[in-house]
């Protein structure tokens, strides 16, 4: 009952919005020259990725172009669209099909967005779940997600509160239930406090309150191969032991020391209220550092540690970042060409395996990189 009103109430705030763009675009749009309602910027991306356990190997190629777009309806109302293109190449050998290697056509984000005042905002669309969301919890993924926001703006300072109900899917947007199970859900809300007096100085802050419902059993039986415990009910139907709900929050860190050195922390934390103390917490803490080698080249590195213990979440959604069962370190060292427009950069992660069981394994991954700038089309 509770999910029908949700839903219903979303169904509701999107036609209205929809409505409301109809009424608005043609007085507000027409008369505005069409370069200023369309902007767009892209970027290419190529990678290199290893990973090896005793289970599993793979070592694969990764390229992706991907586009930032916005096309704006009215003066509170626009589109903002950021497809990517994977092509991918190589060879794999694994027992988990949280993110199996092949070409796709992925969406970063699709959402209509409607803004009538600078410090509210409803979004409807596939929304990248990273906005709301540590990654503990989840990958940088977009979901459909009914998003409301009421953010202000005091100086430097943006704080508010941000509220979602998503429908967890994989990549493909698929939500992999079967036949008569209930549509999944991720309802959240979270307090975000930002302060950012440069571009090079800032500090963000988010707390929130996380729920999933009526997890599919296909994601379980996946999760289950990523460190999380569940009931096999039939050669067919899995079922997770523990529900998912609880409090997430992380902060994130930059400031100058002196002229050529940026130091950099950020710390994340989440707790499963539905699951057993001592199965039921993550955390991860990076430090770094920017140095400015010249007014055209930075060095970054960064160095983090993280633990997920195997109840803390669901493991198929952020098994790109951490899985859970696992504990481990990973550090990262990145070359901008600020001049000619592009980062190069290198990455080592190793994580073992917090309980024995038959399914994980101390794991290794080397990553080299090389990214483009944004640029504007």
């Amino acid at each position: 009952m509770k999910r029908s009103a949700l839903t219903t109430i979303c169904l509701i705030l999107i036609l209205a919005t929809k409505s409301f763009a109809q009424g608005t675009s043609s007085i507000s749009v027409s008369n505005e020259p069409e370069k200023k309602r369309f902007s767009a910027e892209w970027r290419l991306s190529m990678k290199g990725q290893g990973e090896e356990d005793l289970q599993s190997q793979s070592k694969y190629v990764d390229l992706r172009l991907e586009l930032k777009s916005k096309y704006i309806l009215s003066n509170s109302l626009y589109i903002d669209l950021q497809p990517a293109i994977r092509l991918v190449s190589g060879q794999s050998q694994t027992v988990d099909g949280a993110d199996s290697m092949k070409n796709a056509l992925l969406l970063n984000q699709a959402g209509l967005m409607f803004k009538p005042a600078n410090y509210f905002q409803l979004a409807a669309g596939a929304l990248d779940q990273r906005y709301n969301h540590t990654s503990l919890l989840v990958d940088s993924i977009a979901f459909p997600t009914a998003r409301l926001q009421s953010l202000y703006r005091v100086g430097s300072t943006v704080s508010g509160l941000v509220v979602e109900s998503a429908i967890p899917t994989s990549t493909s947007l698929s939500t992999n239930t079967q036949e008569k199970e209930p549509t999944p859900g991720l309802n959240s809300a979270a307090i975000h406090m930002n302060y950012m007096p440069s571009k090079s100085a800032f500090w963000k802050n988010r707390v929130g309150y996380f729920v999933y419902s009526n997890l599919p059993s296909s994601v379980a039986r996946d999760s289950m191969l990523l460190g999380n415990e569940v009931n096999t009910i039939s050669d067919a139907h899995y079922q997770f032991v523990n529900e998912y709900a609880g409090i997430e929050a992380g902060t994130d860190m930059q400031v100058p020391v002196g002229t050529l050195f940026d130091a950099i922390f950020a710390a994340e934390y989440l707790v499963n209220q539905k699951a057993e103390q001592g199965q039921n917490s993550a955390y991860a803490v990076t430090v770094g550092a920017v140095t400015h080698l010249s007014s055209d080249n930075d060095l970054t590195l960064r160095a983090k540690y993280f633990s997920v213990e195997p109840e803390a979440t669901v493991a198929y959604f952020n098994a790109r970042g951490y899985e859970t069962n696992r504990v481990g370190y990973a550090v990262e060292g990145i070359f901008s060409f600020k001049k000619q427009g592009f980062n190069l950069g290198a990455g080592y992660r190793e994580a073992e395996v917090m309980f024995t069981n038959t399914v994980q394994s101390r794991e290794k991954t080397i990553m080299i990189k090389l990214e483009t700038f944004y640029a504007n089309i």
